[in-house]
């Protein structure tokens, strides 16, 4: 090629090794993220650690930060940051202390926060690790910027590609140029972020700064005078009211008002273990109204669960059941049967929002049953499926509208073999629903120590012939049949002390 030739060529060859270093720099930084482990900081006897969300065109180029608590899965931080790398929290265990508990209960009074023993040293650490973080991850980009340009010679080499007329010294050259854009690269991307995390990260004083309040409900006093003589206390929704079943035999206004069943697998512990049993279970509670906080059915006001629960002094044994209403579950059940199908995008998101906003209220729950008095063993039941293989029976249609629109239900379409449609369309999202509820239930127990329980009602869903499931023509649709409240007692059973 004559020397014109080169020259004109040469414009285009650097443009193109540029390119190639910037490539090979976003890569770096990709993998960096991927391999730089999140720095752990202690605070409060508890290990936090800090690490980064990779960057996505869905994030933008600023927004909210990441929280993982207790193992549930991520939620969104009120704060937010400039960058897209952005500052992710991971709080995977609870160790039980008073300043731990001060933290996640972030209690105010009129709006002013009551709780402040210590707790600034939270926003020092989680600042001083997203610090230490950021320059590990900028040094990891550089490490591999460089492995990455070096792969990439041998690459070309093995396709025929002779590097041998480059000297030693412009390998040198070429090989600092590629880490010193992958430093380049990563730390402009992340010096975005690093100007607003620190500050933000360092004025974190309670859970509540990181991840809001609006679903943080306040702390219940203890409810009642000291109660002695009770082994094993049930707290929760519908499920564990045991409603649709025989009533309790002379109800008190509580009683009737929370809807409580002679069934109830707290009856059926009583009998079996022989043990003294109370169940506080309301229907419709949820952990804010219900458990934590007061809850109003009809002309009454039933006073917090875990309020009168703090007055057992003699609890050996609490057993949970919670979250059904916290994500409203019956909703989607009832768009599901109503709908042609369900298993569209902005359900499932709808579900998921709901879902994390459960996560907060959930895990200052499972806090303040750490801190009872006594110290019992702490059940989590998670939820059964209800259904079964097949949806073509009475059980399952609507006695209201016994002919609906095509898609209308989920059994097949009248004259219609469709029930494998209807299974994909809106079973095995309702069943996806309730496994991603459940899972949340496990991982926050586990991280705070507790057991869980998951009730199985194979081969008596919904249509089989001894369903333990109530139907659509039933009080309580969905919600156990009396051998049910029975075969979740059975599950619970070995989980009490011997």
């Amino acid at each position: 090629m004559s020397t014109a030739g080169r020259h004109r060529r040469a414009p285009l060859v650097w443009a193109g090794r540029a390119a190639l270093l910037v490539l090979l720099a976003l890569v770096a930084m990709v993998l960096a993220l991927a391999v730089t482990p999140r720095a752990s900081v202690s605070v409060f006897g508890q290990t936090v650690e800090v690490g980064a969300v990779p960057p996505s065109a869905s994030l933008g180029w600023s927004g909210p930060g990441e929280a993982d608590l207790f193992g549930e899965g991520t939620v969104e931080t009120v704060q937010y940051f400039d960058g897209p790398i952005r500052p992710k929290i991971v709080w995977q265990k609870f160790n039980r202390n008073d300043d731990a508990a001060a933290f996640i209960r972030s209690d105010s009074d009129g709006g002013t926060r009551t709780v402040e023993t210590g707790t600034a040293r939270v926003g020092d650490a989680l600042a001083a690790g997203w610090t230490r973080y950021f320059g590990w991850l900028v040094l990891a980009a550089g490490v591999l910027g460089g492995i990455l340009y070096l792969l990439s010679v041998g690459a070309t080499t093995l396709s025929g590609r002779d590097h041998r007329h480059r000297s030693r010294r412009r390998h040198l050259a070429l090989l600092s140029v590629c880490v010193a854009a992958s430093l380049a690269v990563t730390l402009g991307f992340t010096a975005l972020t690093v100007r607003t995390a620190v500050s933000s990260l360092g004025s974190i004083t309670s859970l509540a700064d990181l991840v809001g309040t609006a679903t943080v409900a306040q702390v219940p006093e203890r409810v009642g005078p000291t109660r002695t003589g009770i082994d094993i206390v049930v707290v929760g929704d519908s499920t564990a009211a045991g409603i649709g079943n025989a009533p309790v035999p002379d109800p008190t206004r509580e009683d009737e008002a929370c809807r409580r069943s002679a069934d109830a697998y707290a009856s059926s512990l009583r009998t079996i273990s022989g043990r003294s049993v109370l169940n506080l279970a309301c229907s419709s509670a949820t952990v804010s109204a219900g458990l934590l906080g007061p809850q109003l059915t009809g002309d009454m006001r039933i006073d917090p669960q875990v309020g009168v629960l703090r007055s057992v002094q003699s609890a050996e044994t609490v057993i949970v059941s919670i979250g059904a209403n916290d994500v409203g579950w019956s909703d989607f059940l009832t768009l599901c049967y109503g709908l042609p199908r369900c298993d569209d995008e902005a359900s499932d998101r709808l579900f998921q929002s709901r879902l994390d906003a459960f996560k907060i209220p959930y895990a200052q729950l499972l806090q303040q049953l750490s801190d009872l008095p006594n110290d019992p063993d702490i059940v989590i039941t998670e939820y059964y499926d209800p259904f079964g293989d097949t949806f073509d029976c009475d059980q399952l249609t609507d006695p209201r509208a016994a002919a609906g629109p095509p898609g209308y239900g989920f059994g097949p379409d009248p004259g219609q073999d469709n029930q494998d449609q209807k299974i994909t369309e809106k079973i095995e999202p309702l069943r996806s629903q309730l496994s991603r509820l459940n899972a949340v239930l496990a991982q926050g127990a586990e991280a705070f120590g507790f057991s869980v329980v998951r009730p199985s009602f194979e081969g008596h869903a919904l249509c089989s012939e001894q369903s333990w499931v109530q139907g659509m023509t039933d009080p309580a649709p969905f919600h156990p049949r009396a051998a049910g409240e029975l075969a979740i007692a059975a599950t619970i059973l070995p989980r009490l002390p011997t």
